[in-house]
């Protein structure tokens, strides 16, 4: 049979149309490659260095595939490097060619970057910070892209002189979703915007400076809401070694924090200043330990107040509550030589804190609610509120203690103070107003045969001449009201170079020595 004349024709123009597109093609990956190649070896600006093994291109498809690039990004007018990076690959999908030619922008589908090891040196002074804060960068094009993923990447932070690790993070996965920018956008403190964001690392690990360390088994940020794992904040040295270190009293601390979280975060700039917002946080099982050591020099720097501390952050705060549960909390301090240390406890620690935040224009007072148990034994709660935004940092706080027999607490009272304590204190409580410089409130007891014994130096033996002169002074609980409270009132001045909850104990013992040795009597109600 025959092949029609007409159909030859045919046929062979569409071969010719084929092999004219399949050479057109070519051609196009061929410019396409060769451009996006002297792109990076010659638009690159001179302290960024850029090398690769191989560039991939398909036109057809809109993919493009850079392979194991090895970046260094140097200081401009420098010849020092701030970072260094490689990466594995970076695969774009879904290039939009028209977009391109016709709409003067960039789209792309997908952007995978494959195992980024990156390592950036921190500056140790902001030397640099004019030359880079005037570097504009000329963006010709808006850049869309759908979804950028970083797959199994790995940061780590170094200080310049001494290469000393200050922070690293493993198996870093991230998405982020709708990512633009243009020539304005680029040049802002955050040079892209972006909707959705998920980020995911199986470690955390971060040097606090010369004493301290943090790390965290697994971090993780989806669907705005973050989740830490194993938290865990601890000195660098056991307690004898830490003291061999310090030239000054500075805290032995160990905390561990099983399970953080808090719901919907949230972060950027109002005008130049960096801002986080987050909704309600929680904290699991909270385990704290302090240690002291007394027999250093005494820190005499001065110490902020909770309230100036939060007012005088460099960014803007605000977190509307934070709940602690089942939480765990001892104290030790070391006075002596000879004698082991007492340790304060508070088991079962529950707590809530409400509006932690700095914001000028937000009104609210932060407020702490806790209870817990005090040696494991009696309860105890607190309440304490401030303003953050109050430069006079005027506070309150009110507590009261329930059943507690006070030989839980001798091993403390003999290690630090020389007395032991007899007696139950059925009930207390206090309430306390203050400001940064001094304080005073009212306490009430109910308590039955109390009693000090006053030790000699090894804390082994009763003094027996100072115990009697003091139980002249001491009320054993006997001469109270009708319904057997004994009251006394509490003054007291802050010593700038101590925490505020010396401050607190403070203000607690003057009350403590008022209702126990004072007349008892409700002065309130006599005026």
């Amino acid at each position: 049979m025959q092949v029609p004349r007409t159909a030859k024709i045919i046929f062979r123009i569409l071969s010719v149309f084929l092999v004219l597109m399949a050479l057109i093609v070519l051609g196009a990956q061929l410019m396409a490659k060769k451009s996006i190649a002297n792109y990076l070896d010659t638009k690159l600006p001179p302290h960024i260095q850029l090398d690769y093994k191989d560039v991939d291109v398909n036109v057809l498809n809109g993919t493009a595939i850079l392979e194991a690039i090895d970046l260094k990004i140097g200081v401009q007018d420098s010849i020092h490097q701030s970072a260094v990076a490689k990466i594995g690959a970076i695969e774009i999908i879904g290039l939009g060619y028209w977009h391109f030619l016709f709409n003067n922008k960039i789209s792309v589908k997908n952007l995978n970057v494959e195992r980024p090891v990156l390592i950036h040196y921190s500056k140790e002074n902001n030397s640099d910070s004019s030359n880079t804060k005037n570097n504009h960068i000329a963006l010709l094009k808006m850049i869309h892209i759908d979804r950028i993923n970083v797959i199994d990447g790995k940061v780590t932070l170094l200080k310049n002189k001494k290469d000393s690790l200050v922070m690293q993070l493993d198996s870093v996965n991230v998405e982020i979703d709708d990512v633009t920018t243009n020539a304005e956008i680029i040049n802002s403190k955050i040079p892209v915007k972006y909707g959705s964001f998920e980020f995911a690392s199986t470690s955390f690990y971060a040097n606090l400076g010369p004493y301290e360390e943090i790390n965290v088994a697994k971090i993780r940020v989806e669907e705005g809401n973050l989740s830490i794992t194993d938290l865990q904040l601890k000195s660098k040295y056991n307690k004898t070694k830490l003291s061999w270190h310090l030239p000054k009293e500075h805290d032995y601390i160990d905390l561990k924090i099983p399970e953080l979280s808090f719901k919907s975060i949230a972060f950027g700039y109002d005008k130049d200043q960096f801002w986080v917002g987050t909704g309600s946080g929680e904290l699991n099982e909270p385990n704290l330990e302090i240690y002291r050591d007394k027999l250093l020099p005494d820190d005499t720097d001065r110490k902020k107040l909770y309230s100036e501390a939060i007012r005088k952050l460099p960014i803007q705060l605000d977190i509307p509550e934070i709940k602690i549960n089942k939480g765990f909390i001892a104290y030790s301090e070391r006075v002596n030589r000879e004698t082991t240390p007492g340790e304060i406890i508070f088991g079962e620690v529950n707590a809530k804190i409400f509006h932690i935040q700095n914001v000028p224009e937000k009104k609210g007072k932060t407020r702490v609610e806790a209870k817990a148990l005090l040696m494991n034994d009696a309860p105890i709660t607190l309440n304490w509120s401030f303003d953050a935004k109050d430069k006079s940092d005027a506070f309150v706080a009110s507590g009261t203690v329930k059943g507690f027999d006070s030989k839980h607490i001798n091993p403390f009272l003999e290690s630090n103070l020389r007395v032991r304590a007899k007696g139950e204190i059925q009930e207390l409580y206090f309430t306390i107003s203050g400001d940064a410089f001094s304080s005073s409130g009212d306490m009430k007891m109910k308590y039955e045969d109390f009693k000090f014994s006053i030790l000699k130096k090894d804390r082994l033996r009763i003094n027996k001449l100072l115990t009697v002169i003091g139980s002249i002074f001491v009320n054993d609980g006997s001469k109270t009201d009708e319904n057997g409270y004994r009251y006394g009132g509490i003054k007291a001045e802050r010593n700038p170079t101590k925490s505020f909850f010396n401050y607190l104990w403070i203000n607690v013992s003057d009350g403590l020595t008022s209702t126990i040795i004072g007349n008892g009597k409700n002065e309130k109600r006599k005026k």
